[in-house]
């Protein structure tokens, strides 16, 4: 739990200053916060910020956030506490006032508070304007008093300057003024910490304000670039020249950056070794434990002992990553750089070239991961970048390597290229594995990224690793889909005698993936055992690897018909399994009129679980289902996001002049559903020209349809999009325009 302080101090005074003149006039009864409707305890809870005791003021500082910011939320008392906060920042005899700063920035807000986004919790209109009150209370307070900040920039405590400047591009209502004076301290800063929050700062206020303010913080944060002595100044000059003035950048921006970030790696290790040497001077002399554990310590780590608080454990946690990881910001900054450059993917594709190429290990470790979130969520302009990340496999570095692979099997539809390279791998590790574990080691890692790019060379890996009863993996269906039937064919066997193995009705996952990969392969030899396991008491999941299996055969599959339809018309099997199986026999032998009232109860469902199975029958029997129609458009305007209704609709009512509208309208409003809009479009043919404007703006655009972080031209630096998605859309926007003819 968090704490909170519960002693009493008298007025703290700095020579003939009261820090807290008024405190006690304030009727802090009257007022809550997150754990009292009596905010009594909160003047200790100030006094204590301002303590000589630095267990004090990390206690105080964690109820300040934990009371009276609890998540993010602003009360009265809060608002009432503002005023104090700002003479605690002021009194230079204080300690941890940059922490203080920070916490008035945060009670501010982001941005001025919207009451619509931050209400709307209580029935009660009045109840709930008290709840959005104290919120725009808040952040008037503070920028009333953000000119405060403006005289922190020359405080003799560099925390505090650091603090100071970010607050001015935060919160400060001249922003204009705020450019100006975070440009006059920049000019006589010497602390690394103030000069990266100056000129980060600058970066946001041009950022933030670019039409009035972006040439001039550009050209500030141009000066820095080229003479900023230490490396991470400048490349913080570069994150936030590309946040606010992007043409302003250099033309040799990856060159640029690459240099800096060698010297930021020598650098390091010139520090490091001068660490190594003060240590092994430090070792000689005898010292008792305690001695030796403080002088492993930092400066602001003996001003700060660990205590039991939110706060001691966030910084605690962030100075282990960073020690863990990288001892300067150069990583971070660079990563940031990317982040900002956004859509500007030449020099982003440019830079990773570059990253991948560098003798530093620890950089290409991180170009690994960037390759991975570039790939995924941008469309590359060449082979290179892949055939560059596949190179990491010959380094003889088992980390990197399982870092590559695992970025190869995210981007593996554009990943042909080193398919050769993936083979040799895939050979010279057959020997590492064992069956329980194999998909986790390299071999299993290479052996996925062969497969998903449809290479037949990843056959006979998969038969060995069926045949010495290998854990099956939970892509083979679409491993065994991407090499096609023809080229996998000699999987079927091992596939089939798996499958025939396992006890009736048991099996689980497993039982389910070779069912899936089965039916890619379409095998006749394997139809009569698929159908076998069409029994009574079927479970859902086994019973849609089933549907989907038996999809795949069509007519061919009709031996599965009897079985299906007893399935439909069993009244004590779960209607969803109904369903699923009547999407199967639509396939296999037409379906047909018979299956409406059981559709229609279907979507007539307010369960997902029976919704969702209705629709695809429903698709399945396409034109026989158009007297469903009138049923899908009411679903439509309760489930506008699900794309399932709508192809419903379409494959029902074959209605271009409705259903074009909605599909563009989808098109727009939700992206990720811009494969199956244009598998549609598809069908429709020449009747689909309204949609060849945003077919062509989709061909131009850099950015893969899922990654639509369009709003600040920024996307999660972790997350890793559906590149086969993307590259289905791609393709059939294509085979659109090629239709269309010429423009």
């Amino acid at each position: 739990m968090l704490s909170i302080s519960g002693s009493r101090r008298a007025p703290l005074r700095y020579g003939r200053k009261d820090v807290f003149t008024g405190i006690d006039d304030v009727d802090w009864a009257s007022m809550g916060h997150a754990y009292t409707d009596s905010a009594t305890d909160v003047p200790d809870l100030l006094r204590d910020l301002a303590s000589d005791d630095p267990d004090c003021r990390e206690t105080a500082l964690d109820g300040m956030y934990g009371a009276l910011h609890h998540q993010g939320d602003v009360y009265d008392s809060t608002v009432a506490c503002i005023p104090f906060l700002f003479e605690l920042v002021t009194a230079e005899g204080v300690a941890d006032r940059g922490a203080v700063v920070h916490l008035l920035c945060s009670i501010a807000g982001e941005r001025e508070p919207d009451p619509e986004e931050i209400g709307g919790l209580f029935e009660d209109e009045e109840e709930d304007a008290a709840f959005v009150q104290p919120f725009l209370d808040a952040w008037a307070a503070v920028r009333g008093r953000a000119d405060v900040f403006l005289g922190l920039l020359a405080d003799p405590d560099a925390g505090v300057r650091a603090a100071a400047a970010a607050a001015l591009a935060h919160v400060h209502p001249d922003p204009a003024r705020a450019l100006g004076a975070l440009r006059d301290r920049l000019a006589v800063e010497r602390d690394p910490e103030a000069v990266g929050a100056l000129v980060d700062a600058i970066g946001r206020v041009g950022a933030g304000h670019r039409d009035a303010l972006g040439a001039e913080a550009g050209a500030v944060l141009q000066e820095v670039v080229a003479v900023a002595s230490h490396p991470e100044q400048r490349l913080a000059g570069l994150v936030q020249l590309a946040r606010c003035e992007v043409t302003a950048l250099p033309e040799d921006l990856a060159e640029t950056v690459l240099d800096i970030m060698r010297l930021a790696h020598e650098q390091e290790e010139a520090e490091q070794e001068e660490a190594e040497q003060e240590e092994a001077e430090q070792e000689e002399a005898e010292r008792e434990e305690v001695e030796r554990e403080e002088a492993g310590q930092t400066e602001a780590e003996q001003e700060r002992p660990r205590t039991d608080t939110m706060v001691s454990y966030l910084r605690e946690l962030e100075a282990t990553q960073r020690r863990g990881v990288d001892a300067s910001r150069a990583g971070d900054l660079l990563e940031e750089l990317h982040r900002a450059l956004g859509d500007h993917t030449e020099p982003r594709f440019d830079l990773l070239v570059g990253q991948l190429q560098t003798p530093d290990w620890g950089q290409r470790m991180a170009a690994v991961d960037m390759a991975g979130t570039l790939l995924t969520g941008w469309r590359a302009p060449d082979d290179l970048p892949v055939a560059l990340l596949a190179r990491q496999l010959v380094e003889d570095e088992p980390r990197l390597s399982e870092r590559a692979l695992t970025e190869l099997g995210h981007v593996a539809p554009i990943a042909r290229v080193v398919g050769d390279v993936l083979a040799v791998c895939v050979r010279e590790w057959d020997d590492s594995w064992e069956p329980a574990d194999w998909e986790e080691t390299l071999f299993g890692r290479a052996l996925k990224a062969l497969a998903l790019q449809g290479d037949e060379r990843a056959v006979p890996a998969l038969i060995e690793v069926l045949a010495r009863e290998g854990t099956v993996p939970e892509g083979l269906g679409t491993w065994v889909e991407r090499i096609g039937a023809e080229g996998a064919a000699a999987l079927g066997p091992e596939l089939h005698r798996r499958l025939a193995a396992l006890p009736s009705g048991h099996g689980g996952p497993a039982r389910e993936r070779l069912v899936d990969a089965l039916g890619a392969l379409t095998r006749p030899e394997s139809l009569p055992l698929l159908v076998e396991m069409i029994e009574p008491g079927i479970g859902r999941m086994s019973l849609w690897s089933l549907a989907r299996a038996l999809t795949r055969y069509g007519s061919a599959g009709a031996e599965a018909g009897p079985r299906l339809r007893e399935l439909v018309d069993s009244p004590s099997v779960p209607l969803e399994i109904r369903l699923d199986a009547a999407a199967a026999l639509t396939a296999v032998d037409g379906g047909g009129e018979p299956l409406l009232p059981l559709v229609r109860r279907g979507l007539e469902s307010d369960k997902w679980l029976e919704l969702s199975p209705a629709l695809r029958a429903a698709t399945a029997l396409g034109p026989v289902a158009a007297p469903l129609a009138p049923r899908l458009r009411r679903l439509l305007a309760t489930h506008d996001t699900h794309m399932d209704v709508l192809v419903a609709l379409w494959k029902a009512a074959r209605d271009v002049d409705e259903v074009l509208p909605m599909l563009l309208d989808k098109w727009a409003a939700f992206p990720g559903t811009r494969p199956a809009v244009t598998a549609c479009l598809m069908e429709m043919g020449l009747a689909a020209a309204p949609a060849l404007p945003l077919i062509r703006a989709e061909l131009a655009c850099p950015r893969r349809h899922s990654n639509d972080r369009r709003d600040d031209g920024s996307s999660a630096m972790s997350m890793r999009h559906d590149v086969a998605a993307d590259e289905r859309l791609l393709r059939d926007c294509r085979r659109l325009l090629a239709l269309a003819g010429p423009s």
